[in-house]
């Protein structure tokens, strides 16, 4: 298996850590994008045993300029980063937007986005409560999911949409479902070790080029 350079945008957040994480031990080349790399050096991910080699980048992925010298040389950009709480503030869309940018100016063209099974409005799969309790909560936050992926689709870049349901912060279960553009039946939730193995093993096989493989246990 090749060596890939990957950046990871927002390897800050609890998906953006798990996808370093993996994408070290899988032995790849990682530049972690954060607003605050003493901060993530603190948490102490990627320690000296993973095969890989990581970099701490600070990264504002609202911001082009910001973002070109990150993007020089990977292979993939990972787009992990998330508002911390319910409302995106347009995090998604001009990131997507800043970051495309950069990936033009950088001759990069492969993009792998971390959105959410909650962006399919029509989904039949997503569970009663969860459309009448979460989505209402989340409408916001899951519109700029969508526009972020339009945003990409309408780019020259091939891309990937990860769409995981309910993320948990447990250990890795090993096992999940995916389909695209769907949620597996009755598929409620999967951890976020298990969301970032999928994400690295795509980097490595490539299966799921321009499609949005929907996760769930």
């Amino acid at each position: 298996m090749s060596s890939s350079n990957v950046l990871v945008l927002g390897a800050g957040g609890g998906s953006g850590r798990e996808v370093v994480e993996a994408a070290l031990r899988a032995g790849h080349r990682v530049t972690a994008a954060v607003r605050d790399p003493e901060k993530f050096r603190a948490l102490g991910v990627g320690d000296t045993t993973t095969p890989g080699v990581l970099t701490v980048a600070r990264v504002d992925v609202r911001d082009e300029d910001s973002l070109v010298p990150a993007v020089q040389g990977q292979d993939v950009v990972v787009f992990a980063a998330g508002p911390p709480g319910r409302r995106a503030d347009r995090l998604y869309s001009e990131g997507a937007r800043a970051t495309l940018a950069a990936m033009r100016r950088g001759g990069v063209d492969r993009f792998i986005g971390i959105t959410s099974a909650g962006v399919r409005d029509d989904d039949p799969e997503l569970a009663l409560w969860y459309r009448v309790l979460v989505r209402p909560l989340l409408r916001e936050l899951y519109g700029d999911m969508r526009l972020l992926e339009q945003i990409v689709r309408d780019g020259d870049v091939d891309w990937t949409f990860v769409r995981p349901v309910l993320l948990l912060d447990r250990e890795p279960v090993g096992t999940y479902r995916v389909l695209d553009g769907a949620t597996p039946a009755r598929g409620r939730t999967i951890t976020r070790a298990d969301l970032a193995r999928f994400v690295v093993e795509e980097i490595d096989q490539r299966r799921w080029s321009r499609r949005a493989p929907t996760l769930a246990r």
